[in-house]
């Protein structure tokens, strides 16, 4: 600021007309950065030998006369800032890394893309390489250390906190790195999981009204037996959906078999459960990749779907509804629109999405 800002060195220069005068050659050389504040009148009053008043009358005076803007903060602006500061402050997105999306990620982002359309808000997308670790779809994953998230947190908040004008968050973040941020994570919305977090909203499944979808459909097919698959990671949405199948399974599927494919010798445990099993069973699936590779696990393995064992899945994005398998899932755009809605008005609940059935191929 010193460098841009200079006395003049003429005696008969007083410090107001030489602030003055400083100012006005900013203005015409362009040697202020656009969306820079300029310094704060204790600042210059110091560098000039004036007082903050005087300091003050001279910015009020060059704002009046169009040369500066200033902000609804108070502070002054070269005049050609206020076309871009002026816009509504974007809305951020805190997510995994890109290339780590699962299709359940894209359609989310599609959805806050047209949630923030239609309220003519920009996206700042925000990718935190901590926040997920995984080098095949279906392979291991891992979520990072908390200090690492926590650390990554701070450091979107150091750079971006008076910049935006809400925040989602990706389903992974946990609640327990979150919590240390409820006086500064200001309008944070949560998507596709639940938050205990009362500064926090969230958009999520309605997991009970799925499950509830997911036994009628095995009645009505003739099911006798129910048996859940979930991925081979711990993922919050399938914990919420397997707990919810559990509950609405204890009428007519009494303590159904819960299998993972977190390891060879687990899809050999599940492909040899079903290949033996002398009951109609409906495999049901938390998670889309897991859905898929099961599928194909079954049709290498010989097993009749859906003839004999069934298959549903209750995420329910393209990856499973391009390859025709049952769904009792969500509408992950719909979810993104809410979620965007929500964060740039600032009126945070807790809404869930009802469930859609889509009778597919497998079930």
């Amino acid at each position: 600021m010193r460098v841009m800002l200079r006395r003049s060195s003429s005696p008969r220069r007083n410090g107001v007309s030489a602030l003055k005068e400083s100012l006005l050659d900013l203005c015409r050389t362009g040697r202020w950065p656009l969306i820079e504040p300029l310094p704060p009148t204790r600042f210059l009053g110091e560098s000039f030998g004036i007082s903050n008043v005087s300091a003050y009358r001279v910015l009020t005076e060059l704002f009046t006369s169009g040369h500066f803007w200033r902000a609804a903060n108070g502070r002054y602006f070269l005049a050609e800032a206020r076309r871009l500061l002026e816009k509504p402050a974007p809305v951020a997105c805190l997510f995994r890394r890109l290339e780590r999306w699962t299709e359940v990620g894209r359609e989310m982002m599609q959805g806050v893309d047209a949630g923030c359309g239609e309220l003519d808000r920009a996206i700042l997308l925000v990718h935190d390489q901590f926040l997920f670790r995984q080098t095949e779809p279906t392979g291991p994953a891992s979520i990072g250390a908390d200090r690492e998230l926590h650390g990554a947190i701070e450091d979107f908040l150091l750079v971006h906190s008076e910049r935006i004008g809400g925040v989602v968050l990706d389903e992974l973040w946990p609640d327990r790195v979150l919590a240390g941020f409820q006086t500064r994570l200001r309008s944070g919305v949560v998507i596709y999981r639940r938050t205990k977090l009362p500064f926090l909203g969230s958009v999520s499944a309605d997991v009970t009204g799925a499950a509830s979808l997911v036994m009628d459909h095995a009645r009505r097919q003739g099911f006798d037996r129910l048996a859940l698959l979930m991925p081979a990671y711990a993922y919050q949405p399938s914990e919420e959906m397997a707990a919810a199948l559990r509950l609405a399974a204890r009428r007519h599927f009494p303590k159904p078999q819960v299998f993972t494919m977190d390891s060879e010798g687990a899809r050999r445990k599940l492909i040899a459960d079903l290949k033996r099993q002398r009951r109609r069973t409906l495999l049901v699936v938390t998670e889309d990749n897991a859905a898929t590779e099961a599928l194909e696990a079954m049709r290498k393995a010989g097993i009749d779907v859906p003839g004999w064992i069934g298959l549903l899945s209750t995420m329910g994005s393209r990856i499973a509804s391009d390859r025709s398998i049952t769904i009792a899932g969500f509408d992950f755009r719909k979810m993104g629109e809410q979620a965007a809605r929500m964060a740039v008005s600032g009126d945070l609940r807790r809404v869930t999405l009802p469930p859609t059935f889509i009778s597919g191929a497998t079930s």
